[in-house]
């Protein structure tokens, strides 16, 4: 007895997804474990439990892929149907529930669902009505989808099985009016079926009368005092569905045959009114066509979209908010979400759109759903949703927000600089707001011990521009930089911010403007080209600016002394100036002028652009994502005037 309860162990202990190496399992969940991300690691996973057919580690191996990828709705569908095929009906219900819940535009996954609820459905009261109320459901969720038109074809011939005519002419009066890749083919089956059909049949009792008024005194004089239609009579089944037993399994219809004249006329007018439908619907379709022809992958893969597919997006969702209709634009950005899944500039457009809509809580639904799901790695939709937070009046939730994120994906600059800003702001508001709290909190990160100097600098400038602006100490703020100078010596970014106070004090000064200038001129850690951008600044500023020509005199002879150690001869003070020149002296002009804006530009790679570089949607913070420990910074340009980033 024993024996037994501890084979019962190990068998219950070999279906887990730590089963031993012998299956195979064990280091397929290993590579899963080691990188939760990798995709390919997934579906080699999946597959090889698809196989084995092992329920446990197939429940396990399901739901942790598509917590992950819930777009992924081919999974959701083999989840359900291994359920199915191990009797666990209930849970395929659940399954495909929660799938439709993620992605509810997926048609496939919906006549799936529809199919299983038909299997389950046989033989029960009322079946014929739940399967519409499914059929139903689903054209509400994705009956706008231009590709959707293997579901409404589906549900029409079903309805039409049924013989429920009068609803299948209602379903094709929607399509015929909805822009999808197979109108033409909808607007050809419905002229089958109304020419197979009595008019009455079809028609709802209102457009029946309607068309009756208007044609009877059109062809009464052929009708030759005929009647419009005969009654027939005949016994029908009563169908399972109905409840009844077999003795009262019959009963009496009745139907209009309509005149062959009359016949003609109802059929001629039908099809002039849904022609109509049929040529303004086109119309749409039409204008649609080129975005939608140009979508190569309408479903979410973890590939990378060619740069064509996201400017068709773009375009296409620039298009359909001109049209000004709001469902059909939320149509177009859950399609866009799914197959832009992994980019988070798509995701806060989205919500920029339901925000400007003042759908709050539309917007906040689709951050979360980004920020948790979807891009949960990735900063820029995190600094977005929590500046949409902070601007609806919940810092607390913006707050933590970033904390969550930092605690999940610590050392990005951005981060760090929005949770200080954010409190920041808050504090703002206060009639006499007290900074020492952001100024030590730039402190600590300044002085953090795994930051590089490039790091530190980057946040020694951002507390120099909390001193200057905001507690007016121009001292601390050069205090700030010289101390950063003094760690990261040839970083040129805090030389031109040393300019740029200089040049912001309330107080102008030609002194120390000129002071910060010689500060980079005379520094031992810059290179001649360095030197020589911050000479000729000088030297425009003497020019512009100064008091005393002696000094702009001095300074000339200087620069033209540091001219010298370049590697090409430079524009002089008068290089702007109209003149006759030489081909060959324009020419060199010109190279030494882009030559040192590259070098500034080289210089000034200092934060890198956040996400893809073309994501500027209304909640990204300023361009920055970095990490703590290898960072690439990027601030503003500095080659136009030397107060930019103050």
């Amino acid at each position: 007895m024993g024996r037994d309860r501890s084979r019962s162990r190990g068998s219950r202990r070999s279906r887990s997804p730590s089963a031993s190496s012998d299956d195979g399992s064990k280091e397929l969940w290993r590579v899963v474990k080691d990188d939760p991300y990798s995709f390919e690691g997934w579906t080699k996973l999946l597959q090889f439990v698809e196989q084995k057919d092992d329920m446990e580690q197939a429940e396990n191996a399901y739901e942790s892929f598509l917590k992950k990828y819930p777009f992924c709705y081919g999974y959701w569908r083999k989840y359900a149907e291994m359920q199915k095929r191990h009797k666990r009906f209930e849970k395929a219900l659940n399954v495909y529930e929660r799938g439709l819940h993620e992605i509810s535009l997926s048609v496939d996954l919906w006549l799936s669902y529809i199919n299983y609820i038909k299997e389950i459905a046989q033989g029960q009261r009322q079946a014929d009505a739940k399967i519409r109320a499914i059929y139903l459901r689903a054209l509400e969720a994705c009956g706008m989808e231009f590709r959707s038109d293997k579901l409404w074809t589906q549900y029409i011939e079903w309805e039409i099985e049924n013989k429920e005519y009068a609803k299948a002419s209602q379903v094709y009066d929607i399509v015929l009016s909805t822009p999808t890749q197979g109108y033409i083919g909808h607007f050809d089956r419905y002229r089958k079926f109304i020419d197979e059909r009595e008019p009455d049949e079809v028609l709802s009792t209102e457009e029946y009368e309607a068309i009756t008024d208007k044609l009877y005194d059109k062809i009464k004089n052929e009708l030759d005092g005929a009647p419009l239609f005969v009654i027939e009579e005949f016994e029908e089944d009563l169908t399972d569905d109905e409840g009844m037993d077999d003795s009262q399994g019959k009963r009496l219809i009745t139907k209009r045959k309509h005149m062959p004249v009359a016949l003609s006329a109802y059929r001629d007018e039908i099809m002039v009114r849904r022609t109509k439908l049929h040529l303004a619907n086109e119309t749409e379709v039409n204008k649609r066509l080129k975005y939608e022809l140009a979508i190569k992958r309408p479903y979410f893969h973890v590939k990378p979209l060619e740069r064509e597919q996201l400017n068709n997006w773009y375009k296409y969702i620039e298009f359909e908010i001109a049209e000004k209709k709001r469902k059909r634009i939320q149509m177009l950005f859950e399609r866009c979400v799914i197959a832009c899944a992994l980019y988070e500039e798509m995701w806060v457009q989205y919500a920029t759109y339901l925000d400007s809509v003042k759908d709050t809580e539309g917007a906040r639904d689709v951050f979360k759903r980004a920020a948790e799901v979807h891009c949960s790695k990735k900063p820029g939709i995190h600094l977005a949703y929590s500046l949409f937070e902070e601007k609806h009046g919940d810092s607390s939730t913006a707050t933590a927000i970033l904390y969550d994120f930092d605690r999940r994906c610590p050392g990005y600059a951005a981060i760090n600089l929005r949770k200080i800003n954010v409190s920041r702001r808050k504090n703002g508001r206060d009639k006499n707001p007290d900074y020492s709290s952001t100024v030590s909190k730039f402190e600590k990160l300044m002085n953090e011990p795994g930051n590089s100097r490039r790091v530190s600098s980057f946040y020694a400038m951002k507390l120099a521009r909390i001193h200057l602006k905001l507690k007016h100490d121009r001292k601390a703020a050069e205090k700030v930089v010289k101390e950063a100078i003094s760690r990261d010596k040839d970083n040129l970014q805090l030389y031109m911010t040393l300019v740029d106070i200089a040049f912001s004090s309330s107080r102008f000064h030609e002194r120390e403007v000129c002071d910060a200038f010689d500060y980079a001129i005379e520094s031992r850690y810059l290179s001649p080209n360095q030197k020589f951008v911050f000479s000729q600044r000088k030297l425009d500023f003497l020019e512009d600016l100064g008091s005393d020509a002696g000094k702009l005199q001095s300074h000339y002879v200087e620069h033209l002394r540091l001219e010298k150690d370049l590697n090409e001869p430079a524009p002089t003070l008068f290089s702007n100036l109209k003149r006759k020149a030489s081909y060959d002296d324009e020419e060199i002009d010109n190279k030494r002028s882009r030559d040192t804006t590259d070098l500034i530009n080289t210089n000034n790679s200092f934060v890198k652009t956040m996400g893809n570089g073309d994501g500027n949607g209304g909640y990204y913070s300023p361009n920055l994502e970095l990490t703590g420990h290898d960072s690439q910074l990027n601030t503003p340009s500095y080659t136009d005037t030397p107060t930019q980033l103050f």
